[in-house]
């Protein structure tokens, strides 16, 4: 059984900082969010950014550098992508990387992957992306033989998208059987997938109550693979705002409009169907005017309540509420996405006042 350390009573703090596209802003935060206490930081893993003024608005690091610098920069904490895909880089490839760094951290790499979104590979006219579900689980069993094949008993593998012969890589991961792996995704086949393969599972924005109900879906589901329930990590990514500034928290409510308006699944289980059904969803959206221009009416329709319903924000006895609420709801592990210009302000705030919340400290 592969586990993140629990080092809080209740929540473990992961942090991603949108500081695209400055490097040294990013291994800067990443350093304060190692001497603040959370447990991971969790990196964006993009390549190509739509053209937007609200959304992803700036070019993209390449993930992978950017974890090995902040792998050999940083103390404790734990990394990972958050999450990458299986259409821009071969699982062995993922699998190598994920290796590389478990051994540049000295065992404080984890993996988060998903099934991809079209907008980061759509320029590449020469990829085929199809049956993600399918792709993303033998890119994992191909992930998983490669972490422990060796010279004498080499991986081999027949799939639709992938094949293994005779494969080893001959550099494994620190940790045993191997780094945790965290799959992003909302639907069905995707729990199901987390069930059947996952380590921890870590969708983006979801309520409490949304939430509550998925966790229950999944517990359900790893009984028929054999698997304890409690074995697998409930995660989640949720938009960040700790100041008492009401602009500043309108301005992170209307990034996560944008963000609820690219999920129609969460629309749906929210009750909104007739916005869902206007909208267009993250993993097949093309970013053209009319996608634009769909994305912002329903952006700008979706109620208050709502949007706040997706956030952490407020004084920090606020965010404490919230944050209990998604325990209560079956989360384990909470990254919070920070605006660049509040990283420092929210780092401070969670490190003062609210993880002491979580591990019984004074505060």
């Amino acid at each position: 059984m592969v586990v993140l350390t629990a080092r809080r009573r209740d929540l473990r703090f992961g942090f991603q900082g949108i500081s695209y596209p400055d490097v040294d802003a990013t291994l800067a935060w990443a350093r304060q969010a190692d001497e603040a206490g959370f447990d991971f930081v969790a990196l964006p893993d993009h390549l190509f950014h739509p053209k937007s003024d609200v959304f992803l608005s700036k070019g993209a690091w390449d993930v992978d550098a950017v974890l090995g610098a902040t792998a050999v920069t940083t103390r404790r904490i734990r990394m990972m992508p958050a999450v990458t895909d299986t259409v821009r880089r071969h699982p062995a490839t993922t699998a190598h990387f994920i290796s590389t760094l478990d051994r540049l951290s000295h065992g404080r790499a984890m993996l988060g992957i998903g099934a991809g979104e079209l907008f980061n590979f759509q320029p590449l006219g020469d990829v085929v992306w199809e049956r993600p579900v399918k792709r993303l689980r033998e890119a994992l069993k191909v992930i998983r033989a490669l972490w422990s094949a060796t010279r004498e008993q080499p991986a081999n593998f027949e799939g639709e998208f992938f094949s293994l012969k005779n494969a080893w890589l001959g550099l494994l991961p620190v940790q045993t059987p191997h780094p945790p792996i965290y799959i992003g995704g909302y639907g069905p086949k995707m729990k199901a997938l987390v069930a059947e393969e996952g380590d921890g599972w870590l969708p983006w924005l979801e309520t409490p109550e949304t939430y509550r109900r998925a966790s229950d879906h999944i517990s359900s589901e790893p009984l028929k693979h054999g698997r304890d329930p409690e074995e697998i990590d409930r995660a989640v990514e949720v938009f960040t705002a700790i100041t008492k500034d009401e602009t500043e928290i309108s301005r992170i409510a209307e990034r996560a409009s944008i963000g609820m308006s690219l999920r129609q699944d969460l629309l749906r289980r929210m009750g909104y169907q007739a916005l869902a059904d206007e909208s267009v969803d993250v993993l097949k959206a093309e970013f053209r005017d009319e996608d634009w221009r769909r994305i912002n009416s329903v952006a700008g329709r979706i109620p208050k309540e709502a949007i706040r319903s997706v956030i952490v924000s407020g004084t920090p006895d606020q965010a404490i509420g919230r944050l209990e609420e998604y325990r209560k709801a079956g989360v384990k592990s909470v990254v919070l996405i920070s605006p660049t210009d509040l990283i420092y302000q929210n780092i401070a705030a969670y490190r003062d006042e609210i993880i002491p919340y979580f591990t019984g400290q004074d505060r």
